[in-house]
C-alpha cells in the first residue's frame, strides 16, 4: 500500500529551478592580483547566491580575493587545505582564508556525477565533511559560528524568543491535525509549518517549495495524519510583517506586505517593502536572540500586530537585495560590506 503524500506537499508545491550556472564576477574573470599566499574570504554557498555575486564584485574592486566553494559546482575543483597552517589552494593559486561564511551550500544540490546512489552519498558526505571542518576552524573568523543548516532548529527559535521577552504563537508539534485542534488554545484557524527546511530538492538544481498552509480547525473531521512531523500554530492575523536585518550591531528594520507566505517566491511582484523603525524593547530583544546564537549577521521576522510584534522566526542564512530592492536603499549591502572590509584588508590588483 502507498502511503499518502505528507501534508505540506499535497497543494501542488511552488518549483523551481535553481541555475548552477557561475554569475560570480572572480570565478569568471579571475581574482584580483596580491601576494601569495593571498588573504581572502571564502563563502560556501551555491551558485544562485545573488548576494555574494555582489560581494564578489565589490571585493574584487578592492583587491580582495573571494574564494567561493558552491555546492552545485564543487564536483570536480581542483582543491587542497592543509589544516595545520589553513591555507587552501584552488585551481592553482594559494589564498589564506580571513572570513568563512556558510551560507547555501546544500550537498543535496551537489551532482556527483556517478549513477550509483552509493557513491553519490558517499561524495556527498565528504564534502559535507570538508565543509564542516572548513568552518571549524579556528585562524579563521567564522561568521555566524553556531549556525548550521537547521540550526538553531524552529523550536529553540521560539524558546529563545519567547525568553527575550517576544510573543511567540501558541506551538504543537504533531503528526495529527485533530490532535493540534484540540490542544491549541482558541477556536481560529491554525497555520501548518515545516519543521525543518522550506524546500526540499528531490534532484540537484529542482527545489519543491514547502510553504505554511492556513487550515480552518472546521475543516478537520476525525483523524487528520500529517505524514510527517509538523508545526502546527495558532493563526496570528496581521496586516505586514515586520522584517529586522542584523549585520554586525547594526539592525535596519523593513515593513513588508505580501499577500501569502509564499509570495517571495511565487509572486514578488506582490510584495511592497519600505523602511520603518524598529520598537526599542523589539530591538533590545532582536540583540538577545542574536546573542544567544552568536550571529554575526541574519534576518528576524516578526508579525506586525495591533497588540505588538509576534516572533516568526530568525534566518541566519538570509537574502537581502529584494527587501532593498523594495524600499530603495542600500544599508544592508554596506553593512555586510563593512563587516567584511573589518576583517580582510584591501589590496589594489590586477585581476589575472
Amino acid at each position: 500500500m502507498t502511503a499518502a503524500l505528507p501534508l505540506l506537499l499535497r497543494s501542488h508545491p511552488h518549483l523551481t529551478a535553481a541555475s548552477a550556472e557561475s554569475l560570480d564576477f572572480q570565478a569568471r574573470v579571475g581574482h584580483p592580483t596580491g601576494p601569495d599566499p593571498a588573504p581572502c574570504v571564502l563563502v560556501l554557498t551555491r551558485a544562485a547566491d545573488r548576494e555574494v555575486d555582489d560581494l564578489s564584485l565589490w571585493l574584487a574592486a578592492r583587491g580582495t580575493a573571494l574564494v567561493r566553494l558552491d555546492s552545485d559546482r564543487c564536483v570536480g575543483t581542483d582543491v587542497q587545505w592543509d589544516p595545520l597552517t589553513g591555507l587552501l589552494a584552488r585551481d592553482g593559486r594559494t589564498f589564506r582564508p580571513r572570513v568563512c561564511w556558510l551560507r547555501y551550500f546544500d550537498v543535496d544540490a551537489l551532482r556527483s556525477g556517478h549513477p550509483a546512489p552509493d557513491a553519490t552519498l558517499h561524495v556527498r558526505d565528504q564534502w559535507q565533511a570538508f565543509v564542516t571542518a572548513l568552518t571549524a576552524h579556528e585562524g579563521v573568523r567564522t561568521l555566524n559560528p553556531a549556525a548550521r543548516p537547521g540550526t538553531p532548529d524552529r523550536l529553540t527559535q521560539l524558546a529563545a524568543a519567547r525568553a527575550a521577552g517576544l510573543r511567540v504563537p501558541a506551538t504543537l508539534v504533531t503528526t495529527r491535525l485533530d490532535v493540534a485542534a484540540r490542544a491549541l488554545p482558541g477556536t481560529g484557524d491554525l497555520l501548518v509549518k515545516s519543521l525543518g527546511r522550506h524546500c526540499v530538492e528531490p534532484r540537484p538544481g529542482r527545489l519543491l517549495g514547502v510553504y505554511p498552509q492556513r487550515i480552518p480547525r472546521t475543516a478537520l473531521d476525525g483523524t487528520q495524519h500529517t505524514g510527517a512531523p509538523v508545526l502546527v500554530q495558532e493563526y496570528v492575523a496581521a496586516d505586514r510583517e515586520l522584517r529586522i536585518h542584523a549585520v554586525g550591531g547594526t539592525l535596519i528594520g523593513y515593513a513588508v506586505t505580501r499577500p501569502t507566505p509564499e509570495s517571495l517566491w511565487t509572486r514578488p511582484e506582490s510584495i511592497t517593502v519600505r523602511r520603518c523603525d524598529i520598537p526599542a524593547d523589539v530591538a533590545e530583544a532582536v540583540r538577545e536572540l542574536l546573542d544567544r546564537f552568536r550571529l554575526d549577521l541574519g534576518a528576524v521576522d516578526l508579525l506586525d500586530t495591533p497588540t505588538g510584534p509576534v516572533f516568526l522566526e530568525v534566518n541566519p542564512e538570509f537574502d537581502w537585495r529584494w527587501a532593498e530592492h523594495g524600499a530603495g536603499d542600500s544599508d544592508t549591502t554596506n553593512a555586510v560590506r563593512a563587516l567584511i572590509a573589518a576583517a580582510v584588508p584591501a589590496h589594489r590588483g590586477e585581476n589575472r
